[in-house]
């Protein structure tokens, strides 16, 4: 009885403890009339509105966020987005804003000291993009909960935003080349000081198996440029030179072409090969997305993501109908497209010692993403 008493907590103790995760995203009713009202005040107030506008779209479509049948809970306000984005207007764009008027007043407009602070203020906001994005990804896991439990980042704002400034010259420097290794890298950093309560995901993944869908997507990407350079220059050659001057000239129904029609059909192909641009990148982002679901693990559990180029398409092309066609009213409806994709293709593999997760002890952010809004560089 005694051994048999031992054995069986020897098993317990080597059995994970833990149970499935099931995500799933249950759209609420309500948020077409939300995106009408919430447009309807920003028109009132002059934008103003949009901090809590933002903040009413949160907690609408958290609240869709299943989680083992469990909501998620968004407890941001716009009041803290507001102070966020006021205080980074008052520190940094407004002085930036007087000292270049005033070097153009006193100066001239086309002394080369504005040259320099113009180089200077570019400069600054590629550096602190990387800090807008982290301390806006801590704030929202800060105000992001489940069953009681909040999220939160433990690294340092600005080490990140190095990096990222580093990894953006180095994109230019290489073309392109090293944008898996420093996604990977940035990647692998943030997922790290990830928490969700006391416990800390995990990131493990290298970049090589993305380097051949990248190197298809570059060199694809190339050659759709190049088509549209020679689309440009050849169009702007039969422009300029009047190589085909009789059919300008020509009237009556004899004519076939006219400046206009040729301006109309240049500029429809150059949109077909934007379009066709973008979709030959969904290649890669699917295989990029796809890696970093299946690198990140929590306590037994990883991820596993079903991301696929043609449903991308879709949800990008469909995005950009609902932006178009509602003059943005629709742009919540844009986010929910966004947070239903990843809903639905996610499986969770393992198990998660959900019983086990204690509360975050690190400090919350009083404020919101204030150089987010500044720098006009996220749609969350």
């Amino acid at each position: 009885m005694i051994d048999s008493a031992i054995l069986g907590r020897e098993v317990s103790a080597k059995t994970p403890k833990g149970v499935p995760i099931h995500v799933t995203y249950v759209p609420r009713p309500g948020l077409l009339s939300l995106a009408v009202v919430n447009f309807l005040l920003n028109v009132i107030t002059l934008t103003i509105y949009r901090f809590w506008a933002k903040t009413r779209v949160r907690r609408h479509i958290w609240s869709s966020i299943h989680i083992n049948g469990e909501p998620l809970e968004y407890t941001g306000t716009g009041k803290e987005l507001f102070l966020g984005a006021l205080i980074v207007f008052l520190v940094l764009i407004l002085p930036l804003v007087i000292l270049g008027v005033g070097i153009s007043l006193w100066f001239g407009p086309q002394h080369p000291l504005v040259g320099v602070l113009q180089f200077a203020g570019i400069t600054l906001v590629l550096l602190l993009t990387g800090m807008a994005i982290y301390r806006a990804r801590r704030y929202r896991l800060s105000r992001t909960l489940w069953r009681g439990i909040r999220g939160t980042l433990v690294g340092s704002a600005w080490t990140y935003s190095l990096i990222y400034f580093g990894s953006l010259l180095l994109k230019g420097v290489t073309l392109g080349w090293s944008t898996p290794a420093m996604n990977t890298e940035l990647q692998q950093r943030i997922t790290r000081e990830m928490r969700f309560g006391d416990s800390a995901f995990s990131f493990r993944g290298s970049a090589g198996p993305l380097y051949p869908a990248y190197a298809f997507c570059w060199f694809a990407a190339i050659a759709i440029v190049l088509m549209g350079l020679a689309l440009f220059v050849g169009a702007l050659g039969v422009i300029i030179y009047g190589e085909l001057k009789e059919f300008f000239e020509t009237e009556g129904p004899g004519a076939k072409f006219s400046k206009a029609s040729l301006i109309a059909g240049v500029a429809a192909a150059g949109f077909v090969l934007y379009l066709l641009y973008g979709m030959v990148w969904t290649i890669y982002q699917a295989k990029e997305m796809n890696a970093f679901a299946a690198y990140t693990g929590f306590h037994q559990a990883r991820l596993r993501l079903n991301a696929t180029a043609p449903s991308l398409i879709g949800l990008w092309l469909g995005n950009i109908a609902i932006f178009i066609f509602t003059i943005s009213i629709g742009s919540p409806f844009i986010l929910q497209r966004n947070v239903r994709y990843f809903c639905d293709r996610l499986t969770v593999d393992g198990t998660v010692d959900v019983e086990g997760i204690r509360q975050s002890k690190q400090p919350v952010l009083k404020r919101g993403e204030g150089l987010l809004e500044a720098f006009d560089i996220d749609g969350f």
